[in-house]
């Protein structure tokens, strides 16, 4: 299968790569430059660069990875919502057979809410109204993970490294996170190749978990004693009031707000099983950060 996946050079884009060239045709969609692969340079959002990759690769499908996860409302909407808007006119266009969006938890929104409370998730939530809109012509499958971790991650990592220098874990109280390994993730994608009816899936581990039983699996494979120090969430209240006054836009801290970021997996056990808890997800993690210099 003849497969053109955007947001080739991320943490899922790198992953999924390395999985699925062995077993099919792949071409990289990627504003930086990409290794070892064919690919396209140029910007989601433009829609001349994306033309180009399609029309020259002519792909039988198209994971769609590219997104923004920090910057400003206009990077947010610009790269969110115009990129997939361009990817399901161009789908259309050229009878793509297979589209894959890998949205977010955000755009469903935390347990208590269920709506996104962050600019970001409300920009993830009307791309994927976006790829419905010409859903009748190519096969959609829309994907909403919650917190994905695993090699090349970069966020989860950040945390990592600190309570490995500090030794201390910064927590929040009440609230409760879903997770998937990056693994499992990668194989639910190549899974949703196949199918024929549009769906939408939330895909998790089936389990959730406060900060402290984060910080108890992370302190296990560090091998040391961790601190947690817990953040009020009056506190994050007035950070958040500050902010706003101030004029600075810090869209994060409306999800920092929430309680529940928590979800059920809903994709077929027949067609692939989560396999990786966090216990077991999180060991292969940062061994990876270990051989690979990260700590």
């Amino acid at each position: 299968m003849k497969i053109l996946i955007t947001g080739a050079s991320g943490f899922l884009g790198k992953n999924l790569i390395n999985y699925l060239s062995s077993k099919h045709d792949i071409c990289g969609f990627s504003r930086r430059k990409l290794e070892g692969i064919d690919y396209f340079q140029g910007d989601i959002s433009n829609i001349n660069d994306l033309e180009k990759a399609i029309y020259t690769k002519k792909p039988d499908a198209i994971i769609h990875l590219a997104g923004a996860i920090k910057g400003s409302k206009e990077t947010f909407y610009t790269t969110n919502v115009i990129g997939a808007k361009n990817l399901s006119y161009l789908a259309a266009k050229y009878k793509i057979k297979k589209i894959v969006y890998v949205s977010s938890l955000a755009a469903f929104g935390p347990l208590e809410k269920q709506e996104p409370v962050s600019y970001y998730g409300y920009t993830k939530r009307v791309a994927e109204i976006e790829l419905l809109k010409n859903a009748r012509v190519y096969n959609l499958t829309i994907l909403r993970p919650p917190i994905i971790y695993g090699p090349n991650e970069q966020e989860v990592y950040k945390i990592i490294k600190f309570a490995n220098i500090t030794g201390l874990f910064l927590a929040i109280d009440n609230m409760r996170l879903s997770f998937i390994y990056v693994e499992d993730l990668v194989k639910v994608i190549e899974a949703t190749l196949t199918e024929q009816t549009p769906k939408v899936y939330t895909v998790c581990e089936n389990n959730f978990y406060d900060f402290f039983e984060v910080a108890k699996i992370i302190a296990h494979h560090l091998g040391k004693r961790l601190k947690v120090i817990t953040i009020p969430k009056a506190f994050l209240q007035s950070v958040n009031l500050g902010f706003k006054i101030s004029g600075i836009f810090f869209d994060k801290i409306n999800e920092i707000n929430a309680y529940s970021w928590v979800c059920k997996n809903n994709y077929p056990t027949t067609s692939f099983e989560i396999k990786n808890d966090l216990f077991s997800g999180m060991y292969k993690t940062i061994r990876w950060y270990r051989e690979n210099g990260w700590l």
